[in-house]
């Protein structure tokens, strides 16, 4: 496939966030109104047309959630928004991360992977077959890694005989400019060493990151895989996709 034909692709459908969960941290754009919280801003934002209600937002742990609404702690305070004046709800990273960090941990999980063969292409780490997630896939690691990468990188896989599967973390690069087919949403978790003496044996595999750190990718729409790992201490730490060519 040529780059002028992977730009005209429509981009991949069925990549849309992972669904929050108690305990993820969170954004909830909201309707004022007597039910809901106050406006923490000076003024309206946006600002309040006639006959229509102004929005505000807020940030914080999702600690409930129901249909009638969704709790979330603030500074130590629970806030009650009523589901019917919510607008959106985000979730976030647990705590705020730098792309740097993104790329680190996503460069130790390429490189855990099982391959016998790894490739650089203009910022781009390739692994070679495996039956990792990250096996037989390419990812922007290197700082300055940009789309015009991606072509050298699928023909890397290309010449080993292996279909175009790309990691891309959010944040890095935007999914909808690479004209990928499919896209498949996943959570890295971040939290402490597992141990196998005191694990189930199908908790999933997880990558050491550094002394007593782990991580762990699960799918986003794996909701008993996502409890169990942060019923063991593990935090959102960013999202990605698996994009296929």
């Amino acid at each position: 496939m040529s780059t002028d034909d992977a730009a005209r692709r429509r981009p991949a459908a069925g990549a849309s966030s992972p669904a929050p969960t108690v305990g993820d941290r969170v954004v909830i754009r909201y309707r004022l109104g007597a039910d809901a919280p106050a406006d923490w801003r000076d003024s309206a934002n946006p600002p309040v047309a006639e006959g229509r209600p102004g929005q505000s937002d807020i940030t914080g742990i999702l600690r409930d959630r129901d249909a009638e609404a969704v709790t979330v702690e603030r500074d130590g305070v629970a806030h009650r928004v009523p589901a019917a004046a919510i607008s959106s709800i985000r979730l976030l990273s647990r705590r705020v991360v730098r792309n740097s960090e993104i790329r680190e941990i996503e460069r130790t999980l390429m490189l855990a992977a099982s391959t016998a063969e790894r490739g650089s292409i203009d910022g781009w780490l390739a692994n070679g077959a495996g039956p990792d997630l990250r096996s037989g896939a390419v990812a922007p690691i290197d700082f300055g890694s940009t789309a015009a990468g991606l072509r050298p990188a699928l023909d890397w896989l290309e010449a080993r005989g292996l279909p175009g599967r790309v990691v891309l973390a959010d944040r890095l690069l935007r999914p909808a400019g690479l004209g990928a087919a499919t896209a498949t949403a996943y959570e890295v978790l971040v939290g402490p060493q597992p141990r196998p003496d005191s694990e189930p044996a199908d908790l999933g595999p997880w990558s050491l990151l550094s002394d007593g750190v782990a991580a762990a990718t699960v799918a986003a729409t794996d909701d008993a895989a996502r409890a169990a790992w942060r019923a063991r201490g593990f935090e959102l730490h960013h999202t990605c996709r698996l994009l296929t060519f």
